[in-house]
């Protein structure tokens, strides 16, 4: 008895094959099976009485659930559409006692992977690239900046623009406690949530950086005063990608800073290794579970 895993993903197939295959996919009924269909990946899941073995598909489970095989390394978006299409399963009546166990143990591998090696962070390097090409064509010192998002890599915005001379800087987060270490550490001045966009007005420039599942920085909410600048960090994007064409403003972006966008390789590296560590004692655990029901 075993999870059998069926599909293709970015790595393996176009978007025309990948959709064909979600096609094909739609259509196969098996007792018990969960459907992961996303912009990147057409897979299924399913159990099967004679499959004796089900390491190599528990391990792709909790790999792709805990975004170690995104395109981008961490990306929060998969563990919600892993939740989604068990979720829809459920629904359809096509989860089992087996099922049930193995996608809730993905679920809980993903959130242990994303609090021990905060993978959707932006590594260093990428923010200082960014800042450093904000201060190339547009300066730092003297200038007026907003920060959004206080973790790790609003934090690191916050003192490299500190430290290059900023006249004043401004920082949120939705739990604005989280914030305070900005105000106490850098001098920064810490903005409600809800009046992120009247600091916008008057700021020469602005880095977001959140951890949102949405755009924090909508075009139709700007006033007519905007800054010059706006770099995102953020994964997947913080600010309205329309924002770049309003007029006199320059958007930066992770894909406009180019490759360091991925990270150092070797720490990239070390993470994915990290990362797959912890996968890999997770499944043990779940394949243990399902050899003593078996």
């Amino acid at each position: 008895m075993g999870l059998v895993f069926r599909g293709v993903d970015y790595r393996t197939a176009d978007a025309v094959e990948r959709e064909r295959v979600r096609e094909e996919l739609s259509r196969v009924v098996y007792p018990q099976c969960v459907r992961l269909f996303t912009c990147n990946r057409s897979e299924i899941y399913y159990w099967d009485p004679q499959s004796e073995d089900s390491v190599a598909a528990l391990d792709h489970l909790f790999r792709v659930a805990s975004g170690l095989e995104s395109m981008v390394l961490g990306e929060y978006q998969i563990l919600g559409q892993v939740k989604e299409a068990y979720a829809a399963a459920q629904a359809a009546g096509t989860v089992g006692k087996a099922l049930d166990r193995i996608f809730r143990d993905a679920i809980s591998c993903a959130k242990q992977v994303k609090t021990e090696l905060d993978l959707g962070a932006v590594p260093p390097s990428v923010c200082r690239a960014g800042l450093e090409l904000v201060e190339s064509r547009f300066g730092l010192a003297g200038k007026r900046v907003f920060v959004i998002g206080s973790g790790k890599t609003g934090t690191l915005a916050v003192r490299i623009t500190a430290e290059k001379g900023a006249a004043r800087i401004a920082a949120c987060n939705r739990s604005p406690e989280r914030a305070q270490h900005l105000a106490r550490d850098y001098g920064a001045t810490i903005v409600d949530y809800a009046a992120r966009y009247d600091a916008i007005a008057q700021s020469d420039i602005v880095v977001s950086a959140t951890a949102s599942p949405h755009m924090v920085v909508e075009r139709a909410r700007l006033s007519s005063i905007v800054p010059s600048v706006f770099l995102d960090l953020a994964t997947p994007p913080d600010v309205d990608p329309s924002v770049g064409t309003l007029p006199s403003v320059t958007l930066i972006t992770l894909e406009t800073i180019g490759e360091k966008a991925s990270g150092d390789c070797n720490e990239r590296s070390a993470v994915i290794a990290a990362g797959r560590s912890i996968v890999s004692a997770q499944v043990e655990k779940t394949a243990s579970w399902l050899r003593e029901i078996a």
